[in-house]
């Protein structure tokens, strides 16, 4: 046995932990993390608000735990084809950060008032 094929046999063995395995960033596929909260939904709802249940507002939310098992747990896997295009157009999208624009203009806006009657 070669020490190639040896770092080869125990990389194999290495899986990666579905727990650690994230979505893209962007991709739709990244709401499936919220199906973990659906087996509380089969267990506490629905249920009335009350010192020992205050989050019973949040059941209004189990009527979309039918995707996890149609779409989660079957085509949206991490790093899967769904996961990469989804994110793809996400991140394609163009999109402006209000505070940095804000920050940018009151960079220049000594020059803006200098030369505002050239402008």
């Amino acid at each position: 046995m070669t020490i190639a094929s040896a770092t080869e046999s125990s990389d194999e063995k290495e899986k990666a932990d579905p727990e650690k395995v994230e979505y893209a960033k962007g991709s739709v596929c990244g709401y499936c993390e919220y199906c973990k909260f659906c087996q509380l939904c089969e267990k506490d709802c629905p249920c009335e608000t009350s010192p020992t249940k205050p989050n019973c507002k949040m059941c209004k939310y189990c009527k979309f735990c039918y995707l996890c098992s149609g779409v989660c747990d079957t085509i949206c896997q991490p790093g899967g084809m769904i996961d990469k295009v989804s994110a793809a157009i996400v991140n394609a999208l163009p999109s402006h950060d209000p505070d940095e624009i804000n920050k940018d203009i009151k960079s220049v806006d000594d020059w803006i008032q200098k030369n505002k009657d050239e402008l």
